[in-house]
């Protein structure tokens, strides 16, 4: 028998899109453009049509931003709003980016045409500060405000009357978003804690709500209006509003939750919040990415819409802070000749390391003598390489594994200048090796390494067998790290371990000892835990493709 390959951790394939340098894509953003305002900033809104202005609600103004002509990552300031008579509150686009909402803390909302920045409409009849406010998605002509008496009314914007007051919450109504149904839908939430969806057909209760736990300061919608996320105290939660029920929460912050924006591909939610922290958050399961510090607490946020490559301006999002600060953070947009992603296509070609890239391998009888000497010098050996080198792209749903960057501390034999697993190995001492697998400062992965290679050479039997209970016991606490927390490769390699330990043990046929008990019930629970959240995992894909479908 040959002697074993040297032990590595066991390495896991992901896919493409699980790999993509979601960190490294945060480091490339930048603070282009920064200005400070008089009084704090309230609220920021980009358009959502071209060329996506900027609404900044600050003291009793309204300013307008646009990209700068001469640097895309920059900003410059239009013709600001002024005609109020009190603070500014909120600000809103129509979808078509013609009129603006702006609520006041003296009862009214003002609907601006913002070519020509005159007051078109006043709604009146407010009986405290407009908070929030939003159009209809489907009608133009209707509106929405809520109030800090908790109140929502709905409004026709042609004849600023009032069509229809619902009592929404019985606390301060903090924000709103048109829903998925039309101009009779809305999602609402405020200080009493609660996110509700309401249909204007029925007003008397709502259609759907949910307690986020603390005062909702702010909330946003996904595109298809079905899922929402909130923020309020420290925590982030995500809801599913078919099922109404929560699917992931996170305590994002060490202070109050102020403002909450989605990315234009829906999928990385941005928190700001008053511990001066802006967090972004992957949108499916609510994990971190990145965190950005700023000097002062934050109290916005708003994602530049996706832009399209005949608009200027580029990528990026812009922070509201308490002290009327606020800054631009944005990157350079990346110039592709291809779809994005996709690997040069090139067969038997070669493909310069400096994104250059030459014609197809000509045959040897063909190839000029310059070509043979460029070949043969240095500078092609370091600049260029074949198709699936270093340098090759994945494709999208290709598997992709990588070595890992860190290794975990390896014992070393104390008379040979080796790990002692390979040397145990090379020796083939099983038993032994057994008791290096179950160590407490193993590493998981690199455990999982040590028992493929033990099954690779039938071998674990031996490494497991009639051991007494205290390895028993050390082998159940390695494997209760491991188990439902995993992908499938890794939980069938600990089943497996599980399996020959109880088989080949007799102090475990039935456990001996109420500590080895113990130890299996907590694998126990670990398992129905699993199960539980596979169950949960079904239920909600089935409803996601209910509304999809």
């Amino acid at each position: 028998m040959g002697e074993p390959l040297e032990v590595q951790r066991l390495l896991r394939p992901k896919r493409f899109a699980e790999v993509s340098a979601s960190e490294d894509n945060f480091k490339s953003f930048k603070t282009t453009f920064k200005r400070k305002e008089t009084s704090r900033i309230m609220g920021c809104s980009f358009c959502p049509v071209a060329p996506h202005k900027l609404a900044l609600v600050s003291g009793t103004k309204v300013g307008l931003w646009q990209p700068a002509a001469l640097k895309e990552t920059s900003l410059e300031e239009g013709r600001s709003m002024t005609k109020f008579k009190d603070v500014t509150q909120c600000a809103s686009w129509r979808s078509d980016g013609k009129l603006l909402l702006v609520g006041e803390a003296g009862g009214s909302c003002a609907v601006i045409e913002v070519e020509k920045n005159t007051v078109l409409r006043r709604l009146r009849g407010h009986g405290d500060a407009v908070t929030c406010a939003a159009f209809a998605e489907t009608d133009k002509g209707r509106c929405a405000s809520g109030c800090k008496d908790g109140k929502l009314r709905l409004w026709d914007v042609a004849t600023s009357e009032l069509v229809q007051t619902i009592d929404a919450h019985s606390d301060c109504l903090k924000c709103l978003s048109a829903g998925s149904t039309g101009a009779d839908s809305w999602i609402t939430a405020g200080y009493d804690n609660c996110v509700k969806l309401w249909d204007a057909r029925s007003p008397q209760k709502p259609a759907l709500s949910v307690d986020h736990g603390a005062p909702v300061e702010t909330f946003v919608a996904f595109p298809s209006a079905a899922l929402v996320a909130s923020g309020g105290g420290t925590a982030l939660k995500l809801w599913d509003l078919v099922m109404g029920r929560s699917l992931a929460e996170a305590d994002a912050h060490s202070k109050v939750v102020m403002g909450l924006a989605l990315d234009p591909k829906a999928s990385t939610l941005l928190t700001a919040s008053f511990d001066s922290y802006v967090k972004a958050f992957r949108a499916a399961d609510l994990s971190q990415l990145y965190s950005f510090k700023h000097a002062m607490p934050c109290t916005s946020v708003a994602w530049r819409p996706q832009r399209s490559t005949s608009t200027a301006g580029a990528d990026g999002f812009v922070v509201g802070m308490d002290d009327g600060s606020w800054l631009f953070r944005s990157q350079e947009s990346k110039k592709r000749k291809g779809p994005e992603g996709q690997a040069p296509a090139a067969e038997g070609g070669r493909v310069l390391r400096r994104g250059k890239k030459d014609g197809p391998l000509v045959e040897k009888e063909e190839e000029s003598e310059s070509e043979v000497e460029r070949q043969k010098s240095k500078k092609w050996k370091r600049e260029e390489g074949f198709l699936r080198g270093e340098k090759h792209l994945p494709q999208p749903g290709d598997q992709v594994v990588e070595q890992p960057t860190w290794q975990p501390t390896r014992t070393l034999h104390p008379k040979k200048k080796e790990w002692k697993v390979n040397y145990f190995f090379r020796k083939f001492e099983y038993k032994k090796i057994g008791e290096c697998l179950f160590e407490p400062t193993m590493d998981l992965r690199m455990g999982l390494g040590i028992v493929e290679a033990l099954l690779e050479q039938g071998a674990l039997v031996t490494a497991l067998h009639e051991r007494d209970e205290e390895f028993c016991l050390m082998g159940l606490k390695w494997l209760c790290k491991g188990f439902a927390s995993g992908d499938t490769v890794q939980q069938l390699l600990l089943s497996e371990v599980l399996l020959t330990l109880l088989d080949q043990n007799s102090c475990l046929c039935p456990p001996k000892s109420q500590v080895l008990v113990n130890a299996l019930k907590r694998i126990e629970s670990n398992v129905y835990r699993e199960i539980l959240i596979q169950e949960t995992l079904f239920e909600t894909s089935s409803a996601v493709e209910s509304i999809f479908l």
